[in-house]
């Protein structure tokens, strides 16, 4: 008798167990960060579950049109929800629920595998920041950031030797660093760098000072006659936020300080890029 009714207690006690596991709804819309406007029939599902946009018996596939999704009946825990479409580029976020909190709202973002790297500005319109700046960084160590204020440049020496235009007289040109660009001082941009998928980005700001190349002697690319440059001061740093927004994808925000800024952005320690802002 004993051996009859203990299996038939421990079954009872699984059986209400699984009854009180609370199940939820995750949901939520999947967005194009460059415009804010909804991604029409993307692909959802999340990681190593059930749950698919994709399933014959998903009943909410009306809904993909504006981009929304909406996975019912999810056992509490922690998952990892993912949407992509043809040409763009995945985006995915982790998501908890509890017995507490069974259910959750997100948003994902996907973008054209066509966008390029670099800063992008999106307030208004879409606009890529052109690094004008770029040819006249230097590359520095424990001095961080770094400019050059000119370099001179022969033009014969990039030119076809023998062609028309090709002269024996030396044709020098002298490039001078662009001006800083003017922005707000709440800086909230995209940066594209598909190529930093597993390591973190991050970013921070720096005044831009006038100082000798010789006390900045860890930066290279300063030519022998160059006395000075534009450096970062790395005494008077601020750290600007980095949100994850889709693989390759992070928006930069934060507040700028008043003056020339030399903004870095960088990963584990090594610079991607460097910008030269003004905030007036």
């Amino acid at each position: 008798m004993k051996k009859i009714f203990l299996p038939l207690v421990v079954g009872l006690v699984a059986l209400a167990l699984t009854g009180c596991e609370k199940k939820g709804t995750i949901s939520g819309q999947v967005l194009d960060p460059f415009t804010g406007k909804a991604v029409e029939m993307p692909t959802v599902w999340m990681d190593s579950t059930i749950f698919s946009t994709q399933k014959a018996k998903y009943e909410f596939k009306a809904d993909l049109q504006q981009g929304k999704f909406k996975f019912v009946e999810v056992p509490a825990g922690e998952y990892l929800v993912k949407a992509r479409r043809s040409k763009y580029v995945l985006g995915q976020q982790k998501v908890t629920t509890t017995d507490k909190n069974p259910n959750a709202e997100i948003t994902l973002y996907v973008y054209s595998d066509q966008v390029n790297p670099g800063l992008y500005q999106v307030k208004d319109s879409v606009q890529k920041i052109s690094n004008e700046w770029v040819i006249f960084s230097a590359s520095c160590k424990e001095s961080v950031a770094g400019y050059r204020r000119s370099y001179t440049e022969d033009l014969n020496a990039s030119r076809v030797p023998g062609s028309k235009k090709s002269s024996s007289k030396t044709e020098l040109k002298v490039n001078k660093l662009p001006d800083p660009r003017v922005v707000d001082a709440n800086l909230s941009v995209l940066y594209c760098n598909q190529s930093s998928v597993t390591t973190p980005v991050e970013a921070s700001s720096y005044p831009a000072i006038t100082g000798s190349v010789s006390s900045h002697a860890d930066c290279s690319g300063f030519s022998a006659a160059e006395k000075d440059g534009i450096f970062a001061n790395k005494e008077k740093e601020t750290k600007l936020t980095v949100t994850y927004k889709a693989e390759g994808l992070y928006e930069i925000s934060g507040t700028l300080p008043k003056g020339r800024q030399i903004v870095r952005l960088y990963q584990e320690g090594k610079t991607l890029q460097t910008y030269y802002f003004e905030v007036k």
